[in-house]
């Protein structure tokens, strides 16, 4: 199915906005400024743009509603601009997953990722592609709100960055060939 809709998860507000949490936002704000996009305000519930790919409109948005409702503003989205679930792509953080590195997955839980159990249960189905940005690992002993809600250190700023870097062309590639083609090419060219 292609891809039309890119969704990036994070939480509204200054005092969020450089926390590990907040890596999706990162994704999708870095992709609007490659397109010299500006956002815009959708119903007080997320921020939205569009940029054009082989001539059609992808949506591009922010839930507004804090992490843990993410589910809220990306149902009324899908049902608005009539957009399948299987046709939504999303980008959230993953403290299971090193720094500077990411994970591709088409379906499955949350994997304990409020965001995304917030996704799954308003749509009703765990089958969107996704792709998971790692900000981890976790330390030992830490607790997992307080290191999710933590902001990144020099060094893992530059991993974000090299990430941050890619994320356009991944975005593309995805909207391109479709998530399975897309990430077998990605998962190729990773490895060259």
């Amino acid at each position: 199915m292609p891809i039309k809709f890119v969704v990036g998860l994070g939480n509204p507000g200054e005092k969020y906005s450089n926390t590990r949490h907040n890596f999706g936002f990162k994704a999708v704000d870095k992709i609007a400024d490659q397109e010299n996009l500006s956002w815009k305000n959708w119903n007080d519930m997320a921020s939205i743009t569009f940029y054009k790919r082989n001539g059609e409109n992808i949506l591009i948005a922010k839930p507004m509603t804090f992490m843990n409702n993410s589910g809220f503003p990306v149902v009324a989205l899908l049902k608005y601009y009539k957009i399948l679930p299987q046709e939504m792509l999303v980008l959230y953080d993953d403290y299971s997953i090193p720094i500077g590195e990411y994970k591709f997955r088409a379906t499955g839980s949350s994997g304990g990722h409020n965001g995304v159990n917030s996704i799954i249960t308003q749509t009703g189905t765990t089958a969107f592609p996704r792709m998971k940005l790692g900000m981890g690992p976790l330390p030992k002993y830490a607790k997992i709100v307080d290191f999710v809600l933590s902001k990144f250190n020099d060094e893992d700023t530059d991993k974000m960055n090299s990430v941050l870097d890619k994320i356009k062309d991944i975005a593309d590639t995805i909207i391109d060939l479709g998530f399975d083609k897309a990430i077998s090419r990605i998962a190729q060219d990773k490895n060259k």
